[in-house]
Formats: structure tokens, sequence, C-alpha cells
């Protein structure tokens, strides 16, 4: 192999690194903006959870749905702070990579110009780099001059590549110091986020703490407030069972006493189904305050909480959205509970609670997204109540609708 064909060689393989670091780099790009996404989705969250607590803080009779909405802000901090973890995981690979491209380019470099040195040794040896003409002239014929002339033209041209090749090299390695630099700096801002980050879940454990005693201070008076909500609560369950049941009582009348789906209804079915676990959420902003089926009280003890759905704690005035599309089924009124409204999706029905303003009628085909009223506000608390349920035969389920929105 001639000193110009190892040189190529070498060049190749130096391309190839540079191809991988590329890659590297560009795999971390999106790892980071992923990172970055999903950073920006969990603050979010904290700062919807921070404007309704500081709602929740105000109003005495709801201090209850305070504690939740901390708890609820201190599990989103614990979430941001393993998240932060994952971001310098990432950044320490990152930068192990970045530095072994470092090395590597450098030495490379290194080779390609000993390498270069070695060429125009050797073209110095034949007289090509001293005087050219000369070695052209000194041909014994004319086809050795031409091909002497050939090697002239290839030689100029190889010398210009190889300079530029070398620069081109150089030019990449500062471009990796400089990627390792800004990953050093981002590794440093991150640590001191995580540190901020743990000295405000520590604060929020602290205010946790000193709340649940202050509820247990005035046990009397919140056994009545949940006996009230509680008997609330099972008049809109019962409620919503009933209406249910009235709307299927023609299909299982016509169908041999089971619910029957029409081929639309099937096609309706499926296309809910098949969305589970990324159906948008029926508010814009919002935290899940009161979760999906039997659970204790948060500071009560011997109180368990019966919920045939979640409860969304939500800004005032924020518009109720559909979360698929489908056709009213029901609307009607709930003591306590404002208006609730029920939308039929094939075997599926989606109930919204606590509503006002509704804009909608019964019967009416509904698009996902569509706005069907807004949210009550009692006390200054904005809480929507939202249900799933599924129609098998002759049974009518809850299901856990968390299970069946988007994650946050």
């Amino acid at each position: 192999m001639t000193v110009a064909q190892d040189f190529k060689f070498n060049w190749r393989r130096v391309m190839l690194l540079f191809i991988a670091g590329c890659w590297g780099i560009a795999s971390w790009s999106q790892d980071k903006t992923t990172l970055q996404n999903q950073r920006d989705a969990l603050e979010t969250q904290i700062a919807t959870t921070e404007r309704l607590l500081a709602d929740a803080s105000a109003n005495r009779n709801d201090a209850v749905g305070a504690l939740r909405l901390l708890d609820e802000r201190v599990s989103l901090r614990e979430k941001l702070i393993r998240h932060h973890q994952s971001e310098i995981r990432q950044l320490e690979r990152s930068m192990s990579s970045t530095d072994s491209e470092i090395r590597a380019l450098e030495g490379h470099i290194a080779a390609m110009k000993n390498e270069y040195a070695r060429m125009i040794e050797s073209a110095y040896r034949i007289s090509l780099a001293q005087n050219p003409w000369l070695y052209l002239f000194s041909a014994s014929d004319f086809a050795q001059a031409a091909l002497r002339f050939r090697l002239m033209q290839s030689y100029s041209t190889l010398r210009k590549e190889q300079v530029q090749q070398i620069e081109e090299a150089q030019s990449e390695l500062t471009s990796n110091r400089a990627t390792l630099e800004n990953e050093s700096n981002a590794l440093r801002t991150v640590l001191d986020d995580i540190e901020s980050e743990r000295d405000r879940l520590k604060k929020d454990r602290t205010t946790r703490a000193s709340l649940v005693t202050t509820l247990k201070g005035e046990e009397q008076r919140l056994r009545k407030q949940v006996k009230k909500a509680q008997a609330e609560r099972e008049r809109l369950n019962q409620a919503i069972r009933n209406i249910i049941e009235a709307e299927l009582k023609a299909e299982r009348a016509s169908s041999a006493g089971e619910f029957a789906l029409t081929p639309e209804g099937k096609i309706v079915s499926a296309a809910f189904e098949s969305n589970k676990a990324s159906l948008s959420w029926p508010v814009l902003r919002g935290v899940i305050t009161g979760k999906f089926g039997r659970q204790a009280h948060p500071t009560l003890p011997g109180i368990t909480i019966d919920n045939n759905g979640i409860d969304i704690t939500t800004e005032k005035g924020s518009t109720v959205l559909s979360v698929f599309d489908g056709t009213i089924s029901s609307i009607f009124p709930i003591p306590g509970a404002g208006e609730t409204l029920i939308i039929s999706h094939g075997a599926f029905r989606t109930v919204y609670s606590n509503l006002t303003d509704i804009q909608v009628a019964k019967g009416q085909r509904i698009e996902a997204g569509e706005r069907l009223g807004a949210v009550r506000t009692t006390a200054n608390r904005s809480m929507l109540h939202f249900e799933v349920w599924q129609i098998k035969g002759t049974s009518q389920t809850p299901q856990n609708p968390a299970s069946w929105l988007v994650k946050n």
C-alpha cells in the first residue's frame, strides 16, 4: 500500500468516526429534547397544583382538598427529582462518549499528520516536491513523461485534499470540545436544580405534617363534613347507575335481555377501546384529587371513600370537554352535584358531573374536544367528577378513568 493509499484508508476510518460521533450527538439531542419536554410537563403540572393549592388553602372548609393537592405536589416533586436524576445519567453517558470521541480524533489527527509528513518526504526523495518540472523532463520517453505528468497532477490534488481533511478533522475536534463544555455546564445546572427541588420537597413535607396535625384537631367537624359528602356521592352514584340502566332498557327488551350493539355502535366501541390510555382530559388543566375505587380517608381513621370515577380539581370557570366522539344520551340535575351529562360511545359511557352552563342537548352528536359546559364552583372550589362505564351483556361496570386518560 502506498503512502497516499494508506492515508486515504485512515481518512475513511476517521470519517466513520465522525459519522458515529454525529450519530451519538444527534441521539443525545433527541434524548435531551424528550427529557426537556417531560420536565416542562411536570413543571406545568406543579404550577397548576400550586395555583389550586393557594385557592384551597384560603378555604377553611376545604382543608382535606388542600391536603390532597399537597400530596399531589409532593408526588410531582418526587417525579421531577427522578427526572433530574435521569437527565444526570444521560449527561454523564453523553459526556463519556464525547470524551472518547475527542481522544480518538486527537489520535487520528496525529496519525494523519504523520502520514502527510511521510508523503511529503517520499515526494522529496523522487524530486517531485523540489523541482517537479525537472522530474517531468528527466523522463526517458514520452510515455514515462505522460505518466509522470498524471502523477504530478494527482500529487497536487491529493496534497490539497489532505490539508482540507486535516483542517476539517481539527474543526470537528474543536466542535466536540465545545459540546463537552456545554454538557458539563448542563450537568452543573441540573445538579443545582435537583438540590433546589429537594429543598422544596422538604418544605412541602413539613407543610403536610402541619396540615395533618391541624385536621386531626378538627376531627368532629370533619366527620360531619365527610358524612354529608358521602351521602351526596351515594345519591350521585345511584342516579348515574339508574340513568344508564334506563338507557339500556330498550336495547335489552329487543335482544333477549342483553345489551346489543348496532354495526355502527360496534365501530364506535372498538374505536373508544383502542384509545385506552390516550383519551384527552375533560379539562385543559387539573389535578386528580379523588381517586377511583375504595380508599381510606387521608386523616380520619375508620372512614373509607367509594368512588365510581375520579375527581379533578381545576381552575374556576374551566371548560369541560368531551374526551371522545359520541352521542349525548342524558342530561340531568343532581342536588349538590350540579348538572350531570352522559355521552354514549357504543358499549361505553363517559359521565361528567358538577357542570353548569351546559350548551348542548340530548341526542346531539359530539366530537372529541367539543365544549360541553363549565365546571361548577362552590365554596371557592371547582371540581369535575368524571366516570367511564363499560356495558357487557346484562351488566354495566365503572372503569378507572385514570387508566383511560392520557398521562399528564
